[in-house]
């Protein structure tokens, strides 16, 4: 089974890599994105404009982005980009451009964009935001800060280049030109200064029929040249979590599903022959997509057009223009200090709780689950959703005395000391008795009853219900 998975995964690497094959504007088409590919510095600009249907998203959008900056990419283990994006939706416009950067293996967003989630987040969102906790946000939490960081790609991006993007660019260019010689996509034209690719279903249809009898006539050459691109892949980077003996033993079994991927081969053409394609062909009638780069001056440009259509309706249409200019960039660090999202998502949370408390949680859970799950109504009639743990001990469950307080606007404290936690109103300490699992404490259900709230307990075999209402105090 994990050698037909590999066969199978191996004739779409090689689907892919060959969507413009290697005729003569294939060729063209290549070396001219080859060309791009090798700026290292430069400036962009795009500008991109799609409609998307209500049979698509359940209303109609018309989205306009407009994407400036400058990057640098020299060094793949620690890329450069710094970008400002304005956009609309529904002639709705954000008030100024919000700035991205990535620096050191790290991405920035300007605080702004705190901002302009409010102002499109009616449109978007079936439940209305509330307006005073991103503004609390902004004023307060954010007045000393101009970052907010995304992401550290260093936790989620764990391959090291040994080679330049050159080399890794030439391996690519030499595997397809080696394994899929004289193979003409009949996709692309010559254009004044570049090439356009045009895909309809028809087009596409008849290019996947080219690519398998191509892919089988000359399957040996395919698949020794695919091994050897992989081995180089393999030997180009190095990858955190696999060994150099890990990597060997894929090799051994990509090696291995040769058999595997000329049996694939065969069945592909026996399907195509059996025209199976013309019922999808049909589904997607009226659908085209249309890609021209070509330089200009000193740039390049990139014009991209698609519609996509199902079943005689128009989901999505989508125009797009790149311009990339050679350029030298200077790298410019963060200004201004800044916080990471899981700061700012825990500072709106007790913000909402402080402004916008709960008003009622009702808690459901079976008795054989790790969490519970939760569902809360705020002050202004606003409803969230949650999970949180729970224990149970001598046959008493036992709630997160913090996040269940604190959801409701209380402030909760703990006494080092006396190793118990309380609540505090005013000058009022009202001590909660529990029990500490790992390192939060837990109480239980009725002692929610201390901070005046009404319990209703319900259980029905192994699912119970506990729902607490604030009252007034």
């Amino acid at each position: 089974m994990f050698k037909r998975t590999m066969a199978l995964g191996l004739a779409v690497v090689m689907m892919l890599s060959v969507f413009t094959g290697c005729g003569i504007n294939d060729l063209g088409y290549l070396n001219l994105a080859r060309e791009l590919s090798k700026l290292k510095q430069f400036q962009f600009e795009n500008n991109t404009s799609f409609e998307i249907s209500e049979e698509a998203a359940d209303d109609n959008y018309s989205v306009s982005l407009e994407l400036s900056g400058e990057a640098d990419i020299e060094d793949l283990d620690s890329i450069y980009m710094n970008l400002d994006l304005d956009f609309s939706i529904n002639g709705l416009k954000t008030a100024g451009p919000i700035n991205f950067v990535i620096d050191q293996n790290k991405v920035y967003v300007s605080k702004n964009l705190v901002l302009e989630m409010l102002t499109f987040d009616d449109m978007l969102n079936d439940e209305e935001e509330s307006s005073e906790v991103i503004e609390d946000i902004y004023s307060n939490s954010l007045k000393d800060v101009e970052y907010i960081m995304l992401a550290d790609l260093e936790e989620y991006y764990d391959v090291d280049y040994k080679e330049n993007y050159d080399a890794m660019q030439e391996d690519a260019f030499n595997y397809i030109t080696a394994a899929f010689k004289g193979f003409d996509s009949k996709v692309i034209t010559k254009i004044s200064g570049g090439y356009s690719m045009k895909l309809t279903p028809q087009s596409t249809v008849e290019f996947i029929k080219r690519l398998v009898s191509y892919m089988s006539d000359n399957r040996e050459r395919v698949f020794d040249e695919t091994v050897k691109y992989v081995e180089k892949l393999y030997s180009s980077t190095s990858l955190e979590d696999m060994t150099e003996e890990e990597k060997e033993e894929l090799i051994a079994e990509l090696k291995d599903s040769r058999q595997d991927f000329y049996d694939f081969l065969d069945e592909a053409e026996l399907m195509l022959e059996q025209d199976i394609l013309s019922e999808y062909e049909a589904m997607v009638d009226g659908s085209q997509i249309k890609q021209d780069i070509y330089k200009s001056g000193s740039s390049y440009v990139e014009d991209s057009y698609a519609k996509i259509v199902y079943e005689g309706i128009e989901f999505i249409n989508l125009s797009s223009k790149t311009t990339v200019t050679p350029a030298a960039v200077t790298k410019k660090s963060v200004e201004g200090g800044f916080i990471t999202a899981e700061e700012l998502e825990g500072i709106y949370s007790r913000t909402e709780n402080r402004l916008n408390p709960a008003q009622t949680m009702s808690i459901q859970w079976y008795s054989n689950d790790y969490d519970t799950q939760i569902d809360i109504t705020r002050k202004n009639g606003k409803t969230d959703w949650d999970s949180q743990p729970y224990t149970i001990v001598d046959n008493r469950v036992y709630l997160p005395l913090r996040y269940i307080g604190e959801t409701f606007g209380e402030e909760v404290y703990w006494d080092n000391d006396a190793r118990k936690a309380y609540v505090l109103r005013g000058d009022l300490r009202i001590d909660m008795t529990g029990i500490i699992v790992d390192s939060r404490t837990m109480v239980k259900v009725r002692d929610f009853e201390k901070l005046g709230y009404k319990i209703n307990y319900t259980q029905d075999g192994t699912w119970s219900t506990a729902v607490i209402e604030k009252q007034s105090h």
